[in-house]
């Protein structure tokens, strides 16, 4: 059914916009199609509605913004050939639009996915056309991470090779590299990684990298070298000045550990040193962002109610998503269910019913990220706009059976 129906849409699509027979959708609330499958969710009807949607929407770009969707979905499906001809065509949507900006922005969603597909080659060649090197170096880091995700890396160094701005490149690399495949880590020189983190002249620089030098050690089954690097790190603390840049510092080692699946209990000391400084920060601005490093790690780690209470921190709703979405439940789905439901009425009051919609978007990135069926479910029938929730529909598609 999914096969027949991209292929006909592709026909369809690729017919002059006057000479298409379908219907468009003009007033953009949700149409028949998406509520009939919300009534009783599949993975089909998922994905049948969605493109449906597509067929029948007037405007590119909001072609393309279902498409994107979609090709996510039929990736974390085992579709990946599928994916990248929809992300494909998702490009050809956007461009129709000719305003470069709404091309560029969509160009930044597609080229990541292409890389999560397999279609590294295509995923190099796309980030070509995109102008402003701050936004391609943010790109090509996504890329390498994508790579990573798919044990090449290879390829990851590839992307990270591209980029302009090599300190960040640097510092992606050694993150990268914490979560690379065992198997791929051979080739990596653990000496080399070394001389380059000592030739660094800010201590909190240093120490950060002596931390992943550590977690790459660990990776690569040298608990004996690991010690080595995480005693030299104690050491070299004292010389990390402030209570802001002691916050970051070990708020950054606790989640590089756990990102890396390391130890529990390497991962929860680490931990426990991130939160003694970090209790010590009085600037309300700078809480935000050391909730956005250690709560998914205090979460993980069963301290779920703590996590939570770190939504405090941020003023708007939008933000207080964003984190939430970040979180995992381990086991303890009603609270962030709770949570986030609290959330989603809150977005109630945002007045823009556009930013409402993408808001809810990313309360469904955290639904989808806790295999939280029916949150997800109430989140895609609280989408305004018919585009939205064809999106947020196909992204619910891999829960679905």
């Amino acid at each position: 059914m999914k096969t027949l129906l991209l292929s006909t849409m592709m026909g369809i699509m690729a017919t002059p916009v006057f000479a298409q027979e379908n219907p468009f959708t003009t007033d953009h609330k949700p149409n028949g199609q998406t509520l009939a499958c919300l009534q009783a969710p599949t993975r089909d009807c998922a994905f049948t509605s969605a493109l449906q949607t597509v067929i029948e929407e007037e405007f590119g770009v909001e072609r393309a913004k279902v498409l994107v969707g979609v090709a996510s979905s039929m990736i974390e499906t085992g579709q990946k050939e599928q994916a990248v001809q929809t992300l494909m065509l998702a490009l050809d949507e956007a461009r129709t639009v000719n305003i470069s900006f709404v091309t560029q922005e969509k160009i930044k969603e597609i080229v990541p996915l292409l890389a999560r597909a397999g279609d590294m080659s295509g995923a190099l060649a796309l980030t070509d056309e995109l102008q402003n090197e701050g936004i391609k170096d943010t790109v090509l880091a996504e890329v390498a991470e994508e790579a990573i995700g798919n044990g090449e890396l290879a390829d990851a160094r590839v992307a990270l090779g591209k980029m302009q701005n090599r300190s960040r490149a640097f510092w992606r690399e050694l993150t990268l590299l914490a979560r690379a495949p065992e198997a791929a880590l051979t080739t990596v020189n653990v000496q080399d990684l070394d001389a380059d983190i000592r030739a660094l002249d800010r201590t909190d620089q240093r120490y950060r990298g002596i931390i992943n030098l550590a977690v790459i050690a660990d990776r690569k089954g040298n608990a004996e070298l690991r010690d080595a690097y995480l005693a030299e790190a104690d050491e070299l603390f004292p010389g990390v000045v402030g209570i802001a840049a002691r916050a970051e510092a070990t708020a950054l080692r606790a989640r590089a550990m756990y990102d890396a699946g390391m130890d529990e209990a390497l991962v929860r000391a680490s931990y426990d040193l991130a939160v003694l400084h970090g209790e010590r920060l009085r600037d309300g601005a700078l809480l935000p962002d050391f909730a956005r490093k250690v709560g998914p790690v205090e979460a993980a780690l069963g301290n779920l109610d703590s996590a939570i209470a770190r939504t405090e921190y941020f003023d708007d709703v939008d933000a207080k998503a964003g984190y939430l979405a970040s979180l995992r439940a381990n086991g303890a789905g009603d609270l962030v269910t709770a949570k986030m439901t609290e959330v989603l009425d809150e977005v109630e009051d945002v007045e823009d019913a556009y930013e409402r919609d993408v808001i809810r978007l990313k309360l469904l990135n955290g639904a989808l990220k806790n295999a939280n069926l029916d949150l997800a479910a109430n989140i895609v029938r609280a989408m305004e706009d018919d585009d939205n929730q064809a999106l947020a529909l196909a992204r619910m598609a891999p829960l679905l059976n």
